[in-house]
């Protein structure tokens, strides 16, 4: 065994689980991902806490950069457009100044990813308070993608996201199948919310393209270092391929 292997380098949320539960899974052979954390003084879901992380990224991925990744991953959805939508790039290449290394943050890949599949009518499903996903609406429509229907979990902590299981994610989608199929994707926000293992029986019940937070990160990581993910999930990946 040696250390002669591909790497993506992960900055999560101090909270997400999700991202290193999820991304294994379906990672390529000889593909690893290292992670390192952002900070931030509580595990509120509000607009104040999310954004705080960003005061970290610094710290965050010079420290990541130390393992040599080929791409850097900002893996927080609502931490990457609540605070306007020139954020989400703004931190990429933020990330990149500081490292020398590609950066992506998870709303650029939501947007590239929905851009990919053609997807200009999406339903949303989220675990965020009803402010957040107005704002996040608000993001998506500035990059021409326009949110039909919403539907939320509207947790007040990230320990409430984590007990969220993939199957009640997949129940309330399938609630809203008439509103689906009406919509060009769905779109499943948030890296701490368990979504992948779900995505391949939602589109085949739904007969729309899903899109989650976490597929649409490791996506556009491995679209970056030109890699291919036979075992990954979904119509993007399949269409990619």
């Amino acid at each position: 065994m040696n250390h002669d292997i591909r790497r993506i380098g992960v900055l999560a949320p101090p909270a997400n689980v999700a991202v290193e539960r999820e991304w294994p899974r379906y990672l390529p052979d000889g593909v690893v991902m290292n992670h390192n954390r952002l900070s931030r003084t509580s595990t509120a879901v509000a607009k104040d806490e999310l954004l705080a992380m960003n005061a970290s990224v610094e710290r965050a991925a010079r420290d990541l950069a130390f393992a040599q990744p080929e791409v850097i991953v900002y893996a927080c959805t609502s931490g990457s457009f609540l605070n306007g939508p020139d954020e989400a790039e703004a931190l990429s290449r933020r990330i990149e100044a500081l490292t020398g290394i590609p950066a992506v943050t998870t709303s650029q890949a939501v947007i590239a990813a929905l851009h990919a599949l053609r997807a200009k009518r999406v339903f949303m499903i989220t675990p965020y308070a009803d402010a957040v996903n107005a704002v996040e609406a608000s993001f998506l429509a500035h990059f021409g993608v326009t949110v039909a229907g919403v539907d939320a979990f509207r947790c007040a902590q990230s320990s409430e996201i984590r007990a969220l299981t993939s199957e009640q994610v997949a129940e309330l989608a399938r609630a809203h199948h008439g509103e689906i199929a009406s919509c060009d994707s769905l779109f499943i926000s948030c890296t701490n919310l368990l979504t992948m293992n779900e995505i391949d029986e939602l589109e085949a019940a739904l007969g729309v393209p899903v899109v989650s937070s976490n597929q649409a990160s490791l996506w556009a990581a491995l679209s970056q270092m030109k890699i291919a993910a036979p075992s990954a999930p979904g119509r993007l990946f399949r269409q990619a391929a």
